[in-house]
């Protein structure tokens, strides 16, 4: 079948009119960069906004590394419900015992902790590591909403001495690290 200027046309055959593609290959390679470039254009896009989504989220880890420190030092001082005695020593290092790295506590006030031993009413041992400035942050943050203050965890617990007594054990922990590669434990 030909049209009017006795160029083929399309047939459900398989046939096609030459006046629908450009004539010569060079014209036909020119119509396909066209839409190669549009398709590795939209890629590209996809790919840009994809990793300026990832970057921009916010992933905020210091109430998990708080807790997660509290936890660790709990379970060095407490051993099915009673207290390590050892705590009461002068030679006692709560770094070595609990497998802390006593670098980033000094050094870097990304990390505190302190651990407070009361009996019924009197303080008897208490042991702080870090920046003593985080403890005031901690009080200050339990009464406003701070988003550069550090994240704290505290927990109170009453556990037994080696002679049956109760004590409460009460353990703060801060954790003010921002999303660096660095480990307290």
């Amino acid at each position: 079948m030909k049209n009017k200027d006795n160029k083929s046309i399309w047939f459900p055959n398989g046939k096609y009119s030459k006046s629908i593609l450009p004539s010569g290959k060079k014209a036909v390679e020119k119509l396909i960069s066209v839409w190669w470039f549009f398709i590795l254009f939209i890629i590209g896009i996809g790919i840009v906004l994809g990793v300026m989504i990832y970057y921009s989220a916010e992933t905020v880890v210091k109430k998990i590394e708080a807790e997660s420190l509290n936890q660790r030092i709990f379970g060095c001082l407490v051993d099915d419900g009673q207290l390590n005695q050892r705590i009461f020593e002068n030679s006692f290092n709560v770094f070595e015992e609990c497998g802390l790295n006593k670098e980033v506590f000094e050094k870097e006030s990304l990390f505190y902790f302190k651990v407070s031993v009361y009996n019924l009413t009197d303080l008897i041992n208490e042991k702080a590591y870090g920046d003593f400035s985080v403890d005031k942050n901690c009080q200050i943050v339990e009464k406003i909403s701070a988003k550069k203050f550090p994240e704290c965890f505290s927990r109170n617990t009453w556990i037994l001495d080696d002679k049956e007594n109760e004590l409460n054990l009460i353990i703060l922990t801060a954790s003010n690290q921002e999303g660096e590669r660095v480990s307290a434990i």
